[in-house]
């Protein structure tokens, strides 16, 4: 086995330096089918699942399911933690947290995400978690791989989620050497935008590579001069997902874009939006690509850079944007998606409390992010 793997990694190395138009690492969802049927697996009980779902077990279960933050976050005070070494690769915000079982795992903070938690099958396997599968229909089959579950506690840094109910998925990504050897897999759980917007603030600062919570405590700049603020709004559709979306100049065109902390990526926009967009940017070549989300899958899109692109009052430099088509489905609820690429040298603030993004402007960027303070 041991000489397998050396020469799977040789090959591996010898691709990348010959230029090798193969591509040795492959990224593949993994099922994990029948997940409810397997020996030691908890099944919730029917009491404890909301009757909505009860409800809606032969409708659309989309359209009816509401399964909000009911369980409890705790806080002594504002606290910081630091981003977690996927930051550094993939460019989102992610941090460390633990369950009641005392597994850690990466944590995704995304506001991209429209429900409160997500896990996977990974974690109901490792910490025995209870589950309750939703039917759902798929190429005429009826299959089981999603539904809800509960987790006791999530600790982050000096918070704490407890009692939280949850979704799960019966799948996660894994990266493979030539399709055959598993490198690693995604093991993070999603903190999405309901939840954040329980705070008072977030702060994401990319200067000393921390995020920041406040649960009671609102957010005071302690300079406004040092900071530029955008609009936001938080919508939801029928089905109670939430959406936030924040109104900034790009390429000093006003633009309303879905604000996307679990992407590492720039732009995401649709054709029509990008029509607009390239008359006020010159020389961007888009070539044909695919781009991962991995709970949509491989969308294909035009990928691009752009050496130099006004973001609000930044210059950000070899912006990333992917254009996709009108009726692409990660774009089923605005024209455009914006990433942290644009954000990861200054720090951006979520003030929940009056609907404002704060971005430090081009004065603060020299200062310390100490200067916030806490009214």
């Amino acid at each position: 086995m041991r000489r397998v793997m050396l020469s799977s990694l040789c090959g591996f190395f010898l691709c990348l330096q010959a230029g090798c138009s193969i591509r040795p690492l492959h990224y593949e969802f993994v099922d994990a089918k029948g997940l409810q049927n397997r020996s030691g697996i908890r099944l919730m009980d029917i009491e404890d699942v909301p009757d909505s779902v009860k409800a809606s077990q032969n409708g659309d279960l989309d359209q009816n399911l509401r399964w909000g933050v009911s369980g409890r976050i705790s806080q002594g005070k504002p606290c910081r933690v630091k981003y977690h070494k996927l930051y550094s690769t993939n460019g989102f915000m992610v941090v460390e947290g633990e369950v009641s079982a005392g597994q850690k795992y990466p944590v995704l903070l995304d506001t991209g995400a429209s429900r409160s938690l997500f896990i996977k099958d990974i974690h109901v396997l490792h910490n025995n978690l209870p589950i309750y599968p939703v039917e759902t229909d798929k190429a005429d089959s009826k299959d089981y791989n999603w539904g809800l579950s509960h987790l006791p506690k999530l600790c982050i840094g000096g918070l704490t989620f407890t009692d939280s109910p949850c979704f799960y998925l019966a799948r996660h990504l894994e990266s493979k050497l030539f399709g055959l050897l598993s490198v690693s897999r995604d093991d993070s759980i999603i903190v999405g935008l309901p939840a954040l917007r329980e705070f008072k603030y977030v702060v994401f600062d990319g200067i000393r590579e921390e995020v920041e919570f406040s649960l009671e405590i609102v957010f005071e700049c302690g300079g406004p001069d040092l900071w530029v603020k955008y609009p936001f709004t938080i919508d939801e559709d029928l089905a109670g997902n939430a959406f936030l979306f924040v109104k900034i100049p790009i390429a000093g065109e006003l633009t309303k874009l879905q604000l996307d902390t679990g992407s590492g990526r720039g732009l995401a926009v649709d054709e029509a939006l990008w029509g607009v967009l390239c008359q006020r940017i010159q020389g961007v070549k888009l070539s044909k690509a695919k781009d991962l989300y991995p709970y949509i899958g491989w969308l294909e899109c035009g990928r691009g850079i752009i050496s130099e692109l006004s973001v609000g009052d930044r210059i950000v430099k070899d912006a990333q944007i992917s254009v996709f088509p009108d009726d692409s489905p990660l774009l089923g609820q605005c024209q455009g998606l914006v990433g942290m690429q644009y954000f990861q040298d200054t720090v951006l603030v979520l003030d929940f409390e009056r609907n404002l993004m704060w971005v430090r402007g081009l004065q603060g960027e020299r200062s310390s992010s100490s200067d916030i303070e806490r009214g």
